[in-house]
């Protein structure tokens, strides 16, 4: 701005202000939902008498995804065409708004009462030497499905941007590409033990409903709106 004196620069420099802020925003949303589903699955576990959901290497990789490339990924999004279009932000308004709080809670409210339906009643019908394998890779899954939703804060659906940012694409396919190897070759170090194909399959469309779910709720708020 400075060098060239341009108001189109200014426009551009705007743009980019405007993009880094919505993706501080993606990762902190993601952040947020993460460290909100595990804190309400570990402790209600523990309340509930049950024994704790994740060893300390689960716990671990948990937290890569929550940390590592898939998480980091997301503030990597590109501008948006409808960027600017948007009302700009006021200068007092908190970075996690009261809509992106509401998301945060009703998904990292969802996630925990999906698992811990999972380890109550066991509806994907787990074998019992299953059932800890199951709840890991469940609960990995259930994140690696929302960093999708964390792509997109307002109503717009997800599968609008969807291929606009390749590298978390390929980051997600292969931290997804890892946890199966972890489940299927790994199991001395994770205690973990393989999983059969219709588990797997189980397991990924109930994860997958995160996304079902975020997009019939965006779709509904549309309608109203």
């Amino acid at each position: 701005v400075l060098l060239d004196d341009s108001f189109s620069t200014i426009v551009k420099a705007v743009e980019w202000g405007r993009n880094i802020y919505e993706n501080f925003k993606r990762f902190i949303s993601f952040q947020l939902t993460v460290n909100l589903s595990s804190v309400i699955v570990v402790f209600t576990s523990i309340l509930l008498g049950l024994k704790a959901p994740f060893t300390a290497l689960q716990l671990l990789w948990i937290n890569i995804i929550m940390d590592g490339p898939p998480a980091l990924t997301l503030g990597l999004e590109p501008n948006y065409d409808d960027l600017m279009k948007r009302p700009p932000v006021r200068r007092n308004e908190s970075i996690v708004s009261k809509a992106m709080l509401g998301r945060i809670g009703f998904t990292g409210l969802y996630i925990s009462v999906v698992f811990l339906a999972q380890y109550l009643f066991n509806f994907l019908g787990a074998a019992a030497a299953q059932m800890p394998t199951v709840l890991f890779t469940l609960f990995a899954l259930f994140q690696l499905f929302n960093a999708f939703n964390c792509r997109e804060l307002h109503n717009e659906s997800i599968f609008k941007h969807l291929l606009k940012n390749k590298l978390m694409l390929l980051v997600v396919g292969c931290t997804f590409v890892l946890q199966v190897l972890i489940i299927q070759f790994a199991g001395a170090f994770f205690g973990t033990i393989p999983l059969d194909f219709v588990m797997w399959v189980k397991l990924f469309a109930v994860a997958g409903s995160v996304v079902v779910l975020s997009e019939l709720v965006k779709m509904i708020w549309r309608d109203i709106q």
